[in-house]
């Protein structure tokens, strides 16, 4: 917790907000994405599938090929698992704006879960096609039987190992936005990001959660703002924004949000 603390502090003073920032593309971000409105209708239908999780007591037997949560054993109550699992209402906003936004046609969500971040990506972009990908049985078989949006065509369930998902996929097939959030261990994230690299075009928007939940992932993170393969880094504290955009300068921004 002190931890998180000092690097909130630090984060702080380093951030920049709307003024200080000259890259078009960051300003543009900046300015007309995060300062987008979420619609009340949208924070109201994730409000309620949240409320639905969070009165859900049912126990289910968890199969984590992650870091491992920090505070639950094998054995979760479904309750327990939406309370350590979904982002904060600031940050689930922050996956509606980037998507609604920019877009995107194709979506890949490494870390399904109860779908939480699923919904905003849904919402952000209606028309867009999703692929969701879950590791756990039980915790897929509990989200596609419950999650509001199960029906729609454009959204794909899988129940896989990220590594075993992204080696079957068609080596030309590329996606638009990327969010990923399965995965707490730096070094396996950096080899997540390695093998979707060819799934990836210039302008592909990779959001990772969690980059200040451990030394390990402060690290990794640190170490994708020096990598050659992303000219555009975005750190907004609990989530960090990578972009490969090859044809502009390398730029690391800290961006208060």
């Amino acid at each position: 917790m002190m931890r998180l603390m000092r690097e909130y502090i630090n984060y702080w003073l380093k951030a920049k907000n709307r003024h200080g920032v000259h890259s078009p593309y960051v300003y543009d971000f900046n300015d007309k994405c995060l300062r987008l409105q979420v619609p009340e209708k949208a924070i109201s239908s994730y409000s309620s599938y949240r409320k639905q999780l969070n009165r859900e007591n049912l126990t289910i037997k968890v199969s984590d090929f992650g870091a491992g949560s920090k505070k639950l054993g094998a054995d979760r109550k479904i309750k327990d698992i939406a309370r350590v699992s979904g982002s904060p209402i600031k940050y689930a906003k922050l996956i509606y704006k980037i998507v609604n936004h920019y877009k995107p046609n194709k979506m890949l969500e490494l870390g399904t879960s109860l779908g939480l971040g699923t919904m905003m990506m849904k919402l952000g972009h209606p028309k867009g096609e999703i692929h969701t990908v879950e590791g756990c049985p039980q915790t897929l078989q509990y989200t596609m039987d419950h999650f509001p949006l199960t029906r729609d065509e454009n959204l794909h369930f899988h129940n896989a190992r990220f590594d075993d998902f992204i080696e079957r996929l068609d080596p030309n097939e590329k996606f638009d936005f990327i969010f990923i959030d399965g995965d707490h261990r730096g070094e396996r994230t950096q080899s997540i990001l390695m093998s979707l690299k060819r799934h990836l075009h210039d302008e592909t928007v990779i959001l990772l959660d969690d980059i200040r939940w451990s030394f390990d992932m402060q690290t990794f993170w640190k170490s994708m703002t020096q990598s050659e393969n992303y000219n555009v880094s975005i750190d907004l504290f609990k989530m960090g924004v990578l972009v490969p955009r090859h044809h502009q300068a390398t730029e690391n921004f800290v961006i208060r949000y």
